[in-house]
């Protein structure tokens, strides 16, 4: 008998078609990800970018938690995309206090 896939729903800040700078408030998508064990959110943002269209916007470099980049809004905390572990129901926004470039891209020396 197959195995069945499983996946989760997920939802992401995506920003308005002409960025924040625009006066516009971008919006939270949903997306349906199929589930692997130990996923991560980077692998979540990595599996929409790659399947749902190539105009999610955010940053990795180590993927190992060391170079801080990957700093998100996940269910209200700042986290690593990259070592904080993926789950259903979970909503990823731009890290907060920070001037939003695009989507999930921040410019960590612009405070608000």
């Amino acid at each position: 008998m197959a195995e069945e896939k499983k996946t989760i729903c997920v939802r992401i800040y995506q920003s308005p078609p002409n960025g924040e700078w625009s006066g516009q408030k971008g919006k939270y998508e949903e997306y349906e990800i199929p589930f692997t064990e130990r996923m991560t959110v980077l692998n979540v943002c990595t599996y929409v970018y790659e399947n749902y269209g190539r105009s999610l916007s955010f940053y990795y470099s180590c993927r190992i938690g060391k170079c801080l980049g990957c700093f998100m809004d996940v269910d209200g905390e700042t986290k690593l995309g990259c070592t904080t572990l993926a789950k259903d129901g979970m909503t990823i926004g731009p890290a907060k206090r920070f001037k939003v470039i695009k989507d999930l891209f921040v410019d960590f020396d612009k405070k608000i």
